[in-house]
């Protein structure tokens, strides 16, 4: 249960990470940046529900 958690809490890490840039992108209204970094999520996501 521990090697989990461990994973899990290093997908939300990385999860933070990109929705902060994310915001950072909107703020700025870049809108490209906000549309690869959404790509991004979707793809990161698609991946771990397939693992």
């Amino acid at each position: 249960m521990g090697e989990e958690l461990a994973v899990f809490k290093g997908y939300l890490r990385s999860l933070m990470r990109q929705l902060k840039l994310l915001k950072i992108a909107i703020d700025k209204q870049d809108i490209e940046e906000a549309k690869k970094i959404i790509n991004e999520l979707i793809e990161d996501t698609q991946n771990n529900i397939e693992d």
